[in-house]
């Protein structure tokens, strides 16, 4: 790339320029700040409070072989960040302005040549990963022979007791009391003759047709009297 002409004067402005004013400007034009893209007339007004500054800010990027339009040329998300997979920061730029504090003008060296420079060696640096140690293989236990348990014996059912026989019960036929027998023959005739008295009396009496369920109960109880007259 060829070289920005810088005339004395300029040289001599440029020496003056603070570091911390130059790092500002080169931030606020390069990267820009929470997403916003400042042209030379801003970051003259933020940074040296002016926008006539902007001279100034066009000087500093002058003698580090920036030219043309650069606003936002490495902002986040850009196409240096696509390429390489790096977000320039800065403390990319910081470390650029230490090692060139006079600018780049006379050697041909710009920002991106430095960001390349120092990809690269970040990639160096990198520790290649140690190879994977081989674990020993675990030791063999001797396995126990198994023991084979002895089937158990199986248990026979118990004979349950049977209760012994008992004898049959023994029944004897007795007679039935000859005085039980008499009683009863002559308390049944004595209803017997009560029985038919009534009924005799309510017959002469023309009634016995009348009362007919009272003649009917009487009738009841009268054989049921000659019944008992008879087994005893």
């Amino acid at each position: 790339m060829a070289n920005n002409v810088i005339t004395e004067d300029e040289r001599n402005q440029f020496r003056s320029i603070a570091f911390k004013k130059k790092a500002d400007s080169m931030e606020l034009y390069l990267i820009g700040r929470n997403g916003y893209k400042y042209n030379m007339q801003e970051v003259g007004e933020a940074v040296f409070g002016d926008a006539n500054y902007s001279f100034t800010v066009s000087l500093i990027h002058r003698c580090y072989n920036f030219s043309g339009q650069n606003g936002g040329k490495y902002r986040n998300g850009c196409k240096f960040e696509q390429k390489y997979g790096y977000r320039v920061t800065r403390s990319d730029i910081e470390a650029f302005l230490k090692k060139y504090p006079n600018g780049t003008f006379n050697n041909g060296v710009t920002f991106e040549d430095f960001l390349l420079t120092r990809l690269k060696s970040a990639q160096n640096s990198v520790p290649a990963a140690a190879p994977a140690q081989r674990q020993p293989a675990p030791a063999k236990i001797p396995q126990q022979p198994r023991q084979v348990s002895q089937p158990q014996p199986i248990p026979q059912p118990q004979p349950v007791p049977q209760p012994a026989p008992q004898p049959a019960p023994r029944y004897s036929y007795q007679e039935p009391d000859s005085s039980d027998s008499e009683a009863r023959k002559q308390s049944a005739t004595g209803c017997l003759v009560i029985v038919m008295v009534i009924m005799l009396a309510m017959f002469f009496a023309g009634v016995l047709f009348k009362h007919w369920i009272i003649a009917l109960i009487l009738a009841i109880f009268a054989i049921s009297s000659i019944y008992d007259i008879i087994k005893s």
